[in-house]
């Protein structure tokens, strides 16, 4: 039986006092809940470029806690820590980001099945620090390190689920197997008549999910409901969770792992899936445990939501986080997000911080799924998936094409009177046009910003392979890194909250998991495999350095002088230059319904505001070939006046707004314009 979940502290404080227990040393004090104001420092959510960082893959600032580490074992720990986040807080600063997103700071099961716990998704314990990046003093003095340069901080949670610490003992023998049932093909007993025996594979840290909870069988059948057993294996951390409540299995659905994914048919879907609202594939989302054996936390139970609200709220007191960033969002059901969220807003509010943001990754390109998590009083914004597949993997990669897709990824965001590809009529939009109760403000006018305003954006992330990996392989070097630079500048012009993974400015090009995932501070992340003296070694890259057209200069950990480096550090100027790119409303311009034409492959959109407006138009075609803004003789309709003269902040190039050619209305324009495949253009008034 559970015990004491109706005598539970009902403040923070209770639990944030586990956080700083012991860890005074020397003359430094550690933080202490409830005591000192903490910190408002964000004006305007649109006005940052977020800086995703992997602790352990950043920098090793602090040797002291480097155990079990292997720096040539992607799938272990390597020993950056928040010291060294710290230590390096200059560079982060020159490439001018302004948000750090830092990994989840809790302490984790160690190891499972040969892969370590380094980037921080496998709870333990939700009330103390992850000894392998420091203890409570180090986060603190690198949070406010980080402030006192202007730098906010975005802390990284899960309330889905915690690391592998028990299992479901199915044959009752009292350990973890991995065994077979059944004798697989047709079996017939003496005097019986045909039948058959499937052989069946079951794994009892992660078996196959079961709407009626994982069952017990033995050589005679079913025998109830599957003892839920937890560990106690010190050495790597797998321990009953804490605090307490997570040590009870009444915390967690224990129905067994997910497995539509895999199997739509389990669910009568298709091969390609299900639709984002079948009940059988969000039954199995929201209470299924993770694949790896992450045991799926009961959040539909209040007590259970206290535990989690209380744990993150002392986070937020004893560390100053300006911001969460949450995990598996889509694996938890709506009602948490309309309890946990409010709270923690009011939380921030009262102990002196404004501005705080939620915003979470619900891995999925469906924005019905997407807007769903921010409708009534759940998360502020999320991660913009659907966007992410759409242009980033799909129009830039794919060869632009019809980019009325585009605009109508758009039209799901924030709503349209027609369908922009003419094939349907008006779309509603699905994400929420409402700002929450205590949410992020709008420095313009003081209102709530909405879920369609802060919309965060990415090319790439710690779940998905980097954009250079997904490029064609026989583009050379020249258009890979044009493409990128296309879908950076992209990514800083639209709407939202710009979010870069780190080593992006470095051109990391990993795959899939764990390859996404480099190190930072190694000189063998900065190689590559080439014939030298007669035999293939790594070799540092090179790169040209001065614009003198020789690629000289060796790749080194940390390097500013690179290519992509000093891009990142142009656009995020120009962003913060031009408040247009940053704050203005969004507005479709010119998009494409066919895939060949004068203009396949172009797409434009305007960024309005009251003090500045913004024309960026994008040609998507790799096919070298330069595309006009042009469709039986009509140009683009823009918000410029005729005899207004543009000029291209990326290039230095002007252009004219006229008066005819395009049905422009009053105080509108007209514009022509011809570019180059794989080219951008944000244009303002010169």
């Amino acid at each position: 039986m559970m015990k004491n979940w109706n005598h539970r502290a009902g403040a923070a404080l209770a639990l944030g006092a586990l956080l700083t227990a012991g860890l005074s040393t020397g003359c430094v004090e550690p933080p202490v809940p409830g005591e000192g104001a903490l910190t408002s420092n964000v004006d305007d959510w649109r006005d940052e470029v977020i800086y995703q960082v992997l602790t352990d893959r950043f920098y090793d600032g602090d040797a002291s806690n480097n155990y079990r580490t292997n720096s040539r074992d992607p799938s272990s720990y390597h020993g950056g820590d928040w010291r060294g986040i710290m230590d390096r807080l200059d560079y982060i600063e020159e490439l001018g980001v302004t948000t750090l997103w830092i990994s989840p700071v809790v302490k984790n099961v160690e190891e499972d099945a040969g892969f370590s716990s380094y980037h921080g998704y496998w709870t333990q314990d939700f009330t103390r620090p992850n000894p392998h990046f420091g203890d409570m003093i180090a986060l603190r003095e690198m949070v406010d390190a980080a402030h006192e340069r202007g730098i906010k901080v975005i802390l990284d949670i899960v309330t889905n689920h915690v690391g592998q610490a028990f299992y479901y003992d199915i044959n009752k023998n009292g350990q973890p197997d991995d065994f077979l049932i059944g004798q697989g093909g047709e079996i017939r007993p003496i005097g019986q008549g045909a039948g058959t025996s499937d052989l069946v594979r079951v794994q009892e840290w992660d078996p196959d999910f079961n709407i009626n909870g994982i069952q017990s069988w033995t050589s005679l059948g079913p025998s109830g409901e599957a003892p839920t057993v937890f560990v106690n294996y010190p050495e790597i951390n797998r321990v009953p969770p804490q605090p307490a409540i997570f040590s009870d299995r009444q915390a967690y659905n224990r129905k067994g792992r997910v497995t539509v994914w895999e199997h739509p048919g389990s669910c009568d879907c298709e091969g390609w899936g299900c639709p984002w609202d079948n009940e059988c594939l969000r039954e199995q989302e929201t209470l299924g445990d993770f694949p790896g054996g992450l045991k799926d936390i009961a959040t539909d139970k209040q007590p259970v939501r206290d535990a989690l609200f209380e744990s993150y709220a002392a986070w937020i007191d004893v560390a100053d986080f300006d911001g969460f960033r949450i995990d598996t969002v889509k694996h938890v059901e709506l009602g948490f997000w309309n309890d946990f969220c409010p709270r923690i807003r009011e939380f921030a509010k009262q102990r002196g911080k404004d501005n705080f943001l939620l915003f979470g990754e619900v891995f999925d390109g469906s924005d019905e799924l997407l807007g769903y998590y921010t409708s009534e009083k759940a998360l502020d914004s999320l991660f913009y998936f659907s966007q992410y597949f759409t242009i980033f993997r799909g129009q830039i990669l794919n060869g632009g094409g019809r980019t009325c897709e585009i605009a109508r990824l758009h039209c799901r965001r924030q709503g349209c009177n027609e369908d922009p590809c003419g094939e349907g009529g008006a779309i509603a939009a699905s994400w929420n046009d409402t700002g929450k109760a205590n949410g992020p403000a709008n420095a313009d006018d003081g209102s709530t910003l909405n879920a369609q305003q802060l919309v965060v954006n990415f090319l790439s992330n710690h779940d998905v392979g980097r954009l250079l990996f997904f490029m064609p392989q026989d583009w050379n070097t020249e258009t890979r890194r044009k493409v990128l630079h296309q879908a950076l500048a992209y990514l800083m012009a639209t709407q939202g909250i710009p979010s870069l993974y780190y080593g992006v400015e470095q051109e990391f090009a990993g795959g899939n998991d764990p390859a996404n995932r480099e190190n930072l501070w190694l000189q063998q992340s900065y190689n590559r495999e080439a014939l030298y003296q007669g035999r293939y070694q790594q070799v540092a890259r090179v790169y040209d350095s001065n614009g003198d057209g020789n690629e000289d200069t060796a790749w080194a950990p940390f390097d500013t002088r690179n290519p992509t480096f000093r891009w990142v550090k142009r656009l995020n100027k120009l962003r913060k230059d031009n408040v247009a790119l940053r704050r203005g409303d969004f507005r479709t311009r010119w998009s494409t319904t066919g895939a060949d034409g004068a203009d396949a492959g172009l797409y434009a959109f305007e960024r309005r505001h009251e003090d500045q407006n913004a024309l960026v138009v994008s040609n998507f075609a790799n096919d070298g070939e330069s595309r006009t803004v042009d469709a039986e003789g009509n140009t683009m309709v823009v918000s410029f006046p005729a005899g207004t003269t543009l000029v291209d902040i990326l290039a230095g190039d002007t252009v004219s707004v006229t008066g005819n050619g395009c049905g422009a209305g009053a105080g509108e324009g007209c514009v022509d314009l011809t570019l180059a495949s794989h080219s951008i253009v944000v244009l303002v008034k010169q």
